[in-house]
């Protein structure tokens, strides 16, 4: 063993010697935070206790990592791209990321919560599993896990990888162990030359990574809308994963407005579910006329909560402009692929670092930037000027098209990795 390969097992003990402290600390918070019914589920999951495979078939089996419901969102094309050739199992952090994930898998598929990254909770997991691949969404890196799997022989990929720069401001403070982490992973797939960059920057070998574009670019629009979408008045303008502090600055802006379209609707749909019931309250304080989607009747509201999981890309498609939440605070901004896919109009604030293609959007004029004070006369410009609205719309969806392929081009790297190990269907 050489000093760079001492060192990085030092780190990473004590990594482990940290994280399994502050696991005693704050298990019981986060147990008691689930529903009862899952605490059982959770806390068997967590710890390495997942449903077993058999060795009965012959297929290979992905395990894909995919923390909460933006991931899983991510991960859909990808797993329906990989199903004809191998079996899947899906892991999550978050409750909602289980909800979205069990609604697109088929029977015989399972969704656990991923184990805790301590050494015994991922090499009994692993150990259940046994997984041919693991595919990694975005950059959820948890160094025990790599660990395991590659001293499993499981060929690790990371998918759809981005680093946001406060990731990466947060991780070249720690490269060195940052670096020997991504040395055990197998290739990297990247959404753009930015995210390649940084990654390489943090120390993974640059013959392992590319770009191969964004796979919300591929996330097709649902079949349909949703039949309550029929209820409500027009214009209808949708704030899509909104947070704290957001809410207030898009009902001033419609408030402003609604003088002007007096049918307009607002549909606001929260970030995090746990925020629910505090923008009920918002809106109550607000005198607002609304009903929550899970309350039933929505015709002749003026504000919709959609206080539903899942639903909001569905939504997007009755919308007439589309507001992308995390943009109007300091959140990095959310995904604007959706509306996109839609061909809908395009409205987000001035924060999207998150998703450094809003830029090109913007600048191509398939994206309009609005600040917290000009959210009003941006809103009442479009739905002022119908083919203008139209046109942000039609260039949305053109670029939206042009940055497809992503998925094929993932599946072509996993079906290459699983070779390589000898470990697809044909081996």
């Amino acid at each position: 063993m050489g000093p760079v390969t001492r060192a990085f097992d030092l780190m990473c003990a004590a990594y482990s010697l940290f994280y399994a402290s502050a696991l005693t600390l704050l298990l019981p918070v986060h147990c008691m935070k689930r529903p009862r019914r899952l605490r059982g589920r959770w806390l068997k999951e967590r710890f390495g206790f997942v449903p077993g495979r058999g060795r009965a078939g012959e297929r290979p089996l992905v395990w894909i990592h995919a923390v909460s419901v933006g991931e899983a969102m991510a991960a859909r094309p990808l797993i329906e791209g990989v199903r004809p050739e191998a079996d899947v199992v899906v892991s999550t952090v978050t409750d909602t990321g289980q909800k979205v994930v069990r609604d697109f898998l088929t029977a015989g598929e399972e969704c656990i919560y991923v184990p805790f990254d301590t050494p015994s909770a991922t090499r009994r997991a692993t150990g259940r599993i046994r997984p041919d691949m693991l595919v990694i969404m975005e950059t959820e890196l948890w160094p025990n896990l790599i660990r395991t799997a590659r001293a499993e022989g499981v060929p690790i990929l990371v998918a759809n990888g981005r680093i946001s720069d406060a990731s990466f401001s947060g991780y070249r403070r720690m490269r060195f162990f940052v670096k020997g982490m991504l040395a055990m992973v197998d290739s990297f797939c990247m959404q753009t030359e930015r995210d390649a960059e940084r990654i390489k920057a943090l120390g993974a070998p640059p013959e392992r990574v590319r770009v191969t574009g964004n796979l919300k670019f591929d996330i097709s629009p649902p079949a349909g809308v949703p039949s309550w979408c029929g209820e409500l008045g027009r214009p209808v303008l949708v704030a899509g994963s909104t947070h704290e502090g957001e809410e207030e600055i898009i009902l001033d802006a419609f408030n402003s407005i609604k003088g002007r379209f007096r049918g307009a609707t607002l549909v606001v749909a929260p970030r995090h579910p746990e925020r629910f019931s505090e923008v009920e309250r918002l809106l109550r304080a607000r005198g607002a006329d609304f009903a929550r989607i899970s309350g039933g009747a929505v015709r002749g509201k003026d504000v919709v909560l959609l206080d539903t999981i899942g639903e909001l890309h569905s939504v997007y498609g009755c919308a007439d402009i589309c507001i992308i939440g995390g943009s109007l605070v300091p959140k990095g901004g959310h995904n604007l692929f959706e509306p996109a896919s839609w061909a809908r109009p395009v409205v987000c604030g001035p924060h999207m670092e998150n998703f450094p293609l809003a830029r090109e959007f913007i600048e191509s004029g398939a994206a309009v930037e609005a600040g917290a004070d000009e959210l009003a006369g941006i809103l009442d410009g479009l739905l002022s000027d119908a083919d203008r609205a139209r046109e942000i719309g039609r260039r949305a969806g053109l670029l939206h098209a042009e940055n497809s392929g992503a998925v094929l081009e993932t599946v072509g790297e996993v079906k290459r990795l699983l070779r390589a190990s000898g470990r697809d269907a044909a081996a």
